[in-house]
């Protein structure tokens, strides 16, 4: 016997759309983006958007699925920090060398399969090497860490005490 949420043509259009758990990931989503801000402000990030920005790109439809992006991004940023902290004192324009970095990185990520954060630590290897920084770039790699940290701190207190999901087991008895 086919459930409602297996057979597209019952149920009323809000069900067969998923109305409801949209509007929770569009409001778990920006909640985590205002509060970012307003913690960036409060404990003195210069770039807290940052912040926001990452807890946009790891907010996942499924805790599971935060889950994986926050660890991808976290390591992918101090991967990239790190290697653009270094690359910074070795760069001097040279776009060839920009180039060995970026591909240390993603290499890098790469070997400790985690290819997805590969793409992350090139983007934080690029902001440090690339965008002058006042305080030099030690103090560059420090602060997108804290930023991409608080992001993904903020992200994953949201996913978990915003509107948590319920087991299966319990979501599949509710609904009966």
């Amino acid at each position: 016997m086919a459930t409602q949420a297996e057979d597209p043509n019952r149920g009323s259009w809000w069900e067969r759309k998923n109305i409801r758990q949209r509007a929770i990931g569009a409001f778990k989503t920006a909640t985590a983006a205002v509060l970012c801000l307003w913690l960036g402000h409060l404990f003195g990030l210069t770039h807290s958007y940052w912040a926001a920005v990452s807890a946009i790109v790891v907010m996942g439809s499924e805790s599971a699925v935060t889950l994986t992006a926050c660890r991808d991004r976290l390591i992918g940023t101090a991967i990239g920090a790190a290697l653009g902290w270094a690359t910074f004192y070795v760069w001097h324009g040279h776009y060839l060398l920009y180039g060995l970095a970026l591909m240390l990185c993603l290499l890098a990520c790469s070997m400790l399969k985690f290819e997805k954060a590969g793409r992350l630590a090139g983007v934080a290897l690029t902001i440090i090497v690339l965008i002058k920084w006042d305080g030099g770039p030690g103090r560059a790699a420090v602060a997108r860490f804290m930023e991409v940290g608080l992001g993904i701190v903020v992200a994953l207190a949201v996913t978990l005490l915003v509107f948590p999901e319920r087991p299966a087991e319990f979501a599949d008895s509710a609904s009966h």
